[in-house]
């Protein structure tokens, strides 16, 4: 292929990714875990099931591996996380990627800004280990968001965050670009 062709094929947005279908989670406890993502942070649980006899093919698992997992999705119905619990040894490292490493570090989930309080008031009396108040800071050329940071039951960073309507949005825009001239 030469390199107009490339650019050519590159360029074709015809042939592109939709919407982020699901996330896949792998847990050490699945029941814990469901508690976290549906009575802490309010999604709904949309299908639970067994791998099949083809997933450990595709997935490059050994022949033996199954697991039960559990779709969660929030309100904007527009992709899930998929809770799986395998039924193969422990992840030797025992912990879930971070920031900074390579991999998956962190969730995001957007919270309504009037039920964020809530939301980290209710996460707290569950006993999930929650990192601070909830917290605003202004993005440059964006505006302003709220929000904290938890961990699920298996240590996995999930951050919720208030962000800005789109109006909200173009006003601190139009505000600042008057402050540059």
């Amino acid at each position: 292929m030469t390199t107009a062709e490339d650019n050519r094929a590159q360029a074709d947005t015809r042939i592109a990714v939709g919407s982020l279908n699901h996330v896949a989670l792998g847990v050490r406890d699945l029941e814990a875990s469901v508690r976290f993502y549906v009575e802490g942070l309010g999604m709904r649980q949309t299908l639970t099931k067994e791998t099949s006899d083809l997933t450990p093919s595709l997935m490059r698992l050994p022949a033996h591996a199954k697991a039960t997992t559990v779709f969660v999705q929030g309100a904007s119905r527009v992709g899930q996380i998929e809770l799986a619990q395998w039924n193969l040894p422990e992840n030797d490292e025992g912990r879930p990627k971070r920031p900074g490493d390579i991999g998956m570090g962190q969730l995001s989930f957007p919270v309504d800004p009037d039920h964020i309080g809530a939301l980290h008031d209710r996460l707290v009396a569950m006993g999930y280990e929650v990192y601070s108040e909830p917290t605003t800071s202004i993005i440059k050329n964006y505006g302003p968001v709220t929000l904290f940071l938890c961990e699920d039951p298996d240590g996995n960073q999930v951050e919720l965050i208030a962000l800005p309507s789109a109006e909200t949005v173009r006003e601190f825009r139009a505000r600042a670009g008057k402050d540059e001239t």
